[in-house]
């Protein structure tokens, strides 16, 4: 044998070595694809359900977001409401009252003159 024909020959076993790794490793490799891919289809089938009812869930929440917002903007405006008609309330309850007060204290401040008038009075006489 020639040294040419020993290359060969052990370029042949060689490839075939390889080639036969090749097989081995392949296998596997392609089981994991085809479950790779069978997921991927699960996925997809399973998620965009999923990202659907979340998209939905999203549009209510912010419908009522906004519900809640009108409704703290009404309330708002209610409580502006209220405390014009307190105040109002105050200065028609309160005048009246410190008319009838400041009224009352002067009739008795005259009545307690007018009394002390008399007592000077019925001194001198």
């Amino acid at each position: 044998m020639t040294s040419l024909e020993i290359v060969g020959i052990i370029s042949i076993i060689l490839i075939s070595v390889f080639s036969l790794i090749g097989i081995i490793v392949s296998v596997p490799l392609v089981k994991l694809l085809i479950r790779v891919k069978k997921l991927a289809e699960k996925l997809e089938t399973s998620l965009f359900p999923v990202v659907d009812n979340l998209n939905q869930t999203v549009s209510k929440l912010n419908s009522e977001i906004g519900s809640i917002n009108e409704i703290t903007q009404s309330v708002s405006s209610i409580v502006l409401q209220l405390q014009k008609v307190v105040k109002l309330a105050r200065i028609l309850v309160t005048s009246p009252v410190i008319k009838v007060i400041s009224t009352f204290a002067g009739m008795m401040q005259a009545v307690s003159n007018e009394s002390k008038n008399n007592k000077e009075k019925s001194k001198e006489g």
